[in-house]
C-alpha cells in the first residue's frame, strides 16, 4: 500500500502514523473483554474448561496477559487478576484466592511472571491441593536476595513524591527493559501506558509482596521454569538460584 493511503487509513481507523498495529488489537480486546469484579479484584475471565490462571509483573495488571488469554480462550478458562492492594504477599495470595473462588475456581494451573511467578510459588506452598500445574516464569526464588539488593531504593522511594518515582520507572522502561526486548513499540507502548496509571502506593504494595519470605514449595504437581538469558531486572545468578530451587 502507498504511504499516503496507509497513512490516511490509519488515521480512519484512529491510528497514528508509526503505532504498532498490536496497539490496536489490544484495544479491541480489552473492549470486547472488560474485566469482572470478584470479592473486590478485577479479574479478565473468558473461555470455558480448565482453569488457567494467569499472575503479572511489578509494573503490569491483568491485561499484560491478553495475547495469551486471547490464543487460550478457546481451549481453558483463562483468568487474570490485577492485584489489588495488600500488606504483604500472605495477604495478596488471599485476596487473589477469594477472587478466584468467588469465580467458583477451585483447583487451576498458574502462571506467572517476576511478582506473578514469585506469588505463583507462593501458591504452590499454601494450597498444593488448588494447584493442578504451576510455571515458574523470569522470577526469583524465595531468598530474600533481590530484597537485599534493592532495599536502599526501595526506602528511599517512601518518602518520594509519586511523580518522581513514575519518572524513574519511566526511564528503566526506555532505557532497560525496552532495549531487552529489541526495541519492541509494543512493548513500549504497554509498559509506558501502565506506568503512567500506576500510584505510588500500588507499587509499594507490590514491593511488600516481594519483602515477604516463605520457605520454598517441593511441588508435587507437574512445574516448569521459564527465563530469558537477557533478563535485564532479574540477575543471572538469581536465575541460576532459581534453578537451583526446583532442580
Amino acid at each position: 500500500m502507498p504511504t499516503a493511503n496507509y497513512t490516511r487509513s490509519m488515521l480512519k481507523e484512529g491510528r497514528m502514523p508509526g503505532e504498532d498495529p498490536r496497539v490496536e488489537a489490544y484495544r479491541r480486546f480489552m473492549e470486547a473483554h472488560p474485566p469482572k469484579r470478584a470479592a473486590g479484584v478485577s479479574v479478565l475471565d473468558l473461555g470455558a474448561g480448565p482453569a488457567l490462571v494467569f499472575l503479572h509483573g511489578m509494573a503490569g495488571d491483568g491485561s499484560a496477559w491478553w495475547q495469551q488469554l486471547d490464543f487460550f480462550k478457546d481451549r481453558y478458562r483463562v483468568l487474570a487478576p490485577t492485584y489489588p492492594d495488600a500488606r504483604d504477599l500472605f495477604d495478596l495470595a488471599e485476596r487473589v484466592l477469594a477472587a478466584l473462588g468467588a469465580l467458583g475456581v477451585e483447583r487451576f494451573a498458574v502462571v506467572g511472571s517476576s511478582l506473578g511467578g514469585y506469588l505463583a510459588q507462593y501458591l504452590v506452598r499454601a494450597v498444593p491441593e488448588r494447584i493442578a500445574a504451576a510455571v515458574f516464569a523470569n522470577t526469583f526464588p524465595p531468598s530474600g536476595e533481590i530484597v537485599r539488593r534493592n532495599r536502599p531504593l526501595a526506602a528511599l522511594a517512601r518518602f518520594l513524591p509519586e511523580a518522581v518515582i513514575r519518572a524513574a520507572l519511566l526511564r528503566q522502561i526506555e532505557r532497560v527493559i525496552v532495549p531487552a526486548g529489541d526495541g519492541d513499540p509494543f512493548l513500549r507502548y504497554y509498559l509506558t501506558e501502565n506506568a503512567r496509571r500506576l500510584r505510588k502506593r500500588t507499587l509499594l504494595s507490590r514491593w511488600r509482596a516481594i519483602q515477604s519470605r516463605f520457605e520454598p514449595p517441593d511441588p508435587e504437581v507437574p512445574h516448569l521454569l521459564v527465563e530469558a538469558t537477557n533478563d535485564p531486572l532479574i540477575p543471572a545468578d538469581l536465575r541460576a538460584a532459581l534453578a537451583a530451587t526446583y532442580p
